[in-house]
């Protein structure tokens, strides 16, 4: 029987879609948490195995994985909404959330997926996904998420070359902007303005990730491992 792959954060836009992209492949276990009425919809959508944690809890960590014997793959697809305001007029406490959202609640789940990960005959891969703003110049408002996504992405690079030798890829995704609930507070003519500042003239949408993460968590891709991927439409609208 194949092994499944574990989608964290599958409850949100790209989590999502990226579950059910792969769930076509073979096996999935999607994550959410437990006050989240939309784990029970993904995890019929996908035929799926649904599971609930919060990622910045150890413990709660811990026992997620311990229910958890072989994987072929995880992403890393989790992301929490935060206010947009001026980074000068956002408290720390919302910088840290991020933090913890982001880099602690990788560092937890790398941990303790390794060794449902590990010298695999086939090898496994990790697909985490960042930001392109990451790689460029980000708009304003986003300072907590674009600092905690860079830190995530640092780490992220260091353990794809300390796990080579284990038989795992771990590669990083760099979506545009995506319509989604971390940005339904901003007003329209923001948005457009941001749109207007892309190549493509035009928010990312879910189905420009899809494919590139299909690709990057099967075997054609492992040369990449490392490599910061940016995802979005290339062409106008």
């Amino acid at each position: 029987m194949q092994d499944p792959v574990l989608i964290l954060g599958a409850t949100g836009t790209l989590g999502g879609a990226i579950a059910r992209r792969l769930a076509a492949a073979g096996p999935v276990i999607v994550h959410g948490h437990r006050s989240d009425n939309r784990l029970d919809a993904i995890a019929s959508a996908t035929s799926g195995r649904a599971v609930a944690a919060d990622l910045a809890d150890p413990r709660a960590v811990s026992e997620l994985f311990a229910g958890i014997d072989r994987l072929a793959g995880m992403v890393f697809a989790v992301a929490s909404a935060f206010p947009h305001k001026l980074a000068h007029r956002t408290s720390w406490d919302v910088f840290s959330a991020q933090i913890d959202s982001q880099l602690k609640a990788l560092h937890l789940s790398c941990a303790a997926a390794l060794p449902a990960l590990r010298d695999r005959a086939d090898g496994a891969r990790v697909l985490v996904l960042s930001t392109e703003y990451v790689l460029g110049m980000p708009p304003i408002k986003i300072a907590p998420y674009v600092a905690a996504k860079a830190a995530m992405t640092a780490y992220a690079r260091v353990v794809a070359q300390e796990w080579l030798a284990l038989g795992i890829r771990v590669h990083v995704l760099a979506p545009g902007m995506v319509q989604s609930k971390l940005i339904a507070d901003l007003p329209q003519e923001y948005l457009d303005q941001v749109a207007q500042g892309m190549p493509e003239e035009r928010l990312t949408s879910p189905e420009d990730v899809t494919g590139i993460a299909a690709f990057l968590m099967s075997p054609e891709a492992d040369a990449l491992y490392g490599t910061i991927v940016p995802a979005s439409r290339a062409g106008r609208r």
